[in-house]
């Protein structure tokens, strides 16, 4: 079974397995997760939502064979209320990409080469329920065929403006042998773009020698072979600190009597640093000294009453935020205000065990390189998706349509990547790009957002 019809099957099974039977109509744009409360049932939660009790156990399966159980987080889609007000020049600004209605086309066919681990040999083709088993897991194939979905999606969306694109695969296997050989087969000066080797061992082994074509590495961005034609989807992480700590200069000015909790780790000591230097009287829990845990009397003792304050957490640690984060609600009261901030850009932030409740409790303030979209794009895409794939787009599917769809909307009215610069920022449905080109490190996006929740809404800070 050759590559591409290996990869059609699998996805077909993958489409087919995980359909969800929903009204062609979706009638909710948003995911919460909710963290159940004492005494509380499917019943009184879907009133607090305005939400279907059908639509709760479609994105909780299990709840249809266990209890409710106190404690557990549960998936919750709800409906926005603003979406109703958002008008064409909102949408315009959600979706700079429209612009390629307006705008020549340079460029009407592009090439694509994704390099994936699918791992189509530890796959038994002939056994459904030993594939049915391996694709209910998150593993380098389900990785591989949802990114491959968005990328789909993203090809899609760019034909309706009669721009086509060609995209070979080719499965890496998860072994540098694999790729080392891949390469040698093919000639990959002839694609406008490299997607991948996916695993970061294996994209500095694809690219240990410099290729003319643009290559992304779209999942990890630390410490990969950079060159002059390197895409970099994710601003670095020391420009998103540098922002989010002149919005804190900002907040100082408007209120100078609060009193700040450092809580980092070591791996964020430089944070830190800058932290103390703006608030040099601050309590500081080093978590690496108390193995990654913070004692609710400790951070009692160190909160003041009658005044703002700021917790800063300065981690990546999924559990240390979702503990921190409870420790803190439990301390709120009439006379203490807190306020939680973090320097640290962090995907754990949408991590399941991270309660938005409790979120919104602190106003969180944060660096992301993604926001959650509310429009009626994002319904469409999710409809689009539904329609094509049987099921809802997973996070990293999002991700693929954005960045994918992003490059080849510059492509093909730029004819070079290179030559898109000009453009400049644009915006897809969650992420927004705006890249600034070196000679040695390649194009590097300089385009983030920071957030805020807000009760259970996450909104955009606006300067």
């Amino acid at each position: 079974m050759g590559m591409k019809s290996a990869l059609f099957f699998i996805t077909f099974f993958f489409t087919s397995f995980f359909c969800i039977a929903q009204s062609d109509n979706i009638e909710f744009d948003s995911l919460i997760n909710y963290q159940v409360k004492k005494k509380e049932t499917l019943y009184s939660i879907s009133k607090k939502f305005n939400t279907a009790i059908d639509d709760i156990l479609i994105y909780n399966p299990k709840l249809k064979s266990n209890k409710l159980r106190k404690n557990t987080t549960i998936i919750i889609p709800t409906k926005k209320k603003s979406v109703s007000k958002i008008n064409i020049d909102d949408e315009n600004k959600i979706d700079t990409i429209v612009k390629l209605n307006n705008l020549k086309i340079k460029k009407d066919l592009i090439k694509l080469a994704y390099l994936a681990p699918f791992k189509m040999k530890v796959l038994k083709l002939d056994s459904l329920n030993i594939m049915k088993d391996f694709l209910k897991e998150v593993n380098l194939t389900t990785i591989s065929i949802n990114f491959y979905n968005g990328i789909i999606a993203a090809i899609d969306d760019l034909e309706k403006s009669n721009v086509k694109v060609s995209v070979d695969v080719f499965d890496t296997e998860n072994e540098i042998n694999k790729v080392l050989s891949i390469k040698k087969a093919n000639d990959f000066n002839n694609y406008d773009l490299i997607i991948g080797p996916l695993i970061k061992r294996n994209y500095n082994a694809f690219h240990v020698s410099k290729l003319n074509t643009n290559s992304i590495s779209p999942l990890v961005y630390d410490e990969i072979n950079l060159n002059s034609s390197t895409i970099v989807p994710e601003a670095n992480a020391v420009l998103k600190r540098e922002k989010m700590l002149s919005i804190i200069d900002s907040l100082i000015l408007e209120n100078q009597d609060q009193c700040a909790l450092i809580i980092s780790d070591s791996i964020n000591f430089k944070s830190r640093d800058q932290l103390l230097k703006r608030f040099p009287l601050a309590e500081v829990i080093n978590l690496n000294k108390i193995k990654n845990s913070v004692d609710p009397k400790i951070a009692d003792s160190l909160l003041g009453n009658y005044k703002e304050n700021w917790v800063f957490l300065e981690t990546k640690k999924p559990n240390l935020i979702s503990s921190v984060t409870s420790m803190l609600n439990a301390q709120i009261s009439n006379e203490r205000k807190i306020r939680l901030f973090s320097t640290v850009s962090n995907q754990n932030y949408e991590n399941p065990n991270v309660n938005y409740e409790k979120l919104g409790n602190l106003s969180f303030m944060y660096p992301s390189n993604s926001t959650p979209n509310y429009s009626s794009q994002f319904t469409d895409l999710q409809n689009s998706f539904l329609n094509k794939f049987g099921k809802y787009p997973e996070k990293i599917s999002l991700t693929a349509f954005d960045i994918i769809k992003d490059i080849l909307f510059r492509i093909s009215v730029s004819k070079s990547f290179k030559k898109s610069i000009d453009l400049g920022e644009t915006r897809s449905i969650q992420n927004k790009f705006n890249y600034i080109y070196n000679d040695k490190t390649g194009f590097e996006n300089t385009s983030f957002f920071i957030l805020r929740h807000n009760d259970l809404d996450i909104i955009e800070h606006q300067n």
